[in-house]
Order: structure tokens, then sequence, then C-alpha cells
């Protein structure tokens, strides 16, 4: 009877560590990555002095490297980085007082911000994010109208919103599926909304 009590409990305790190390081997790594991702950039009206511009749909282009803590909490894990993105929007019009005026020209963004995401899921395979970011974008503004050119540039503080999904391929390999909010002020206040695409490698 003893013998048969003392080989259950064995097997309890086998059992439930099995299960504590099946457990602790879902949970995400920490480690470096890095990753790079392409979308489509909208850009909403940009109010000026005495205007404002109106753009068509752009293109990002986006890099970073970055810490992922590994799931530490019950919530989740950590990531933070740091990213570089170049951003450009061509003109669609430019409004002065009554007129408007279809336009040629660019607005190019090169941003360069530090982020900070929650991903949640510990250990899953699609795991939903939500990140904040601060840095800088230089922005320039060309304008061509009537076989004359103008522009102008400048270096602002900006700002980041982000939300999106992340597919882990394997412990290495993810895909991210994410909407970026990207804001900066300069005479008027120029808000990105942007549809990113990017894959991601963690050493």
């Amino acid at each position: 009877m003893k013998l048969n009590l003392l080989a259950a409990s064995a097997l309890v305790a086998s059992a439930a560590l099995a299960g504590i190390a099946q457990a602790e081997e879902g949970k995400a790594p920490a480690g470096w990555y890095v990753s790079g991702g392409v979308g489509v950039n909208f850009l909403d009206d940009v109010d000026v002095t005495g205007g404002s511009f109106e753009y068509d749909s752009g293109y990002t282009i986006a890099g970073a490297l970055g810490y992922d803590t590994g799931d530490i909490t019950s919530y989740g894990k950590f990531r933070v980085e740091a990213e570089i993105a170049y951003t450009e929007n061509d003109n669609d019009s430019v409004t002065v007082g009554a007129a408007k005026l279809n336009v040629g020209g660019q607005l190019e963004q090169t941003t360069v911000l530090l982020n900070a995401y929650i991903d949640f899921v510990p250990g899953g395979t699609l795991r939903p994010y939500l990140g904040l970011g601060l840095g800088f974008v230089d922005g320039k503004q060309s304008i061509n109208v009537a076989g004359l050119s103008a522009s102008a540039d400048g270096t602002e503080f900006a700002y980041r919103g982000a939300a999106g999904l992340t597919y882990h391929m394997d412990q290495n390999w993810a895909l991210d599926f994410g909407y970026r909010y990207t804001g900066w002020e300069s005479g008027g206040d120029a808000h990105n909304h942007s549809l990113l695409t990017s894959i991601r490698y963690s050493f």
C-alpha cells in the first residue's frame, strides 16, 4: 500500500514538473531583435498660416533594433526599441483662402523614435500589443506650381501611438501587422496614420 502511494505521488510530481517545464518552454525568451517593415501612410490635412495642404496616400519604410524582456509578468512581455523610418506623401492640393490649387511636390519625413511596447498573451502564437514612442522628425515640404518650386524643412519633436498583432512563426521569426500614429507640429499639426507590415528576427 505504501509502495502504491509512493508510486502515485511520484507520478503526480512528475506530471506537475512536466507541466511546469512545458509552460516555461512556451514562454517567450528574452533577447535582442531587429525588424524591418513597409506600409502605407495616410496624412491628414495640414493647416498652415493662410491655408492648408492636402496629401495623397503615401508609403513608409521602417527599421528598428530592440530588446525583448521575455514573458516576465502575467500580462506578457515588454519591448524597447530604437526606430528610424522614412515616410513620403505627395501633395494633392493647397487651399489658400477660397482658392484650391492642384500642386506637385511632397512632404518627406524622417523619424527617429524610442518606442516601448507591451505584448499580451504570454507564450501565445498570436499576440496583440500596444506601444508608445517619443523622438524627433526631420520634415521637408516641397511644392511645385506653374513651373515654380519652393521648399522648407526643419526638425521637430515627434510622438507615437501604436497597436497591432504579432504572429510568432517560431522562437526567432515573427510577422507584425500594426497601426502607427505619428504626430508632430511645425506651424501646423501633422497627423500620420500608417498601416505597417514588418518582419522581426530575435537573436
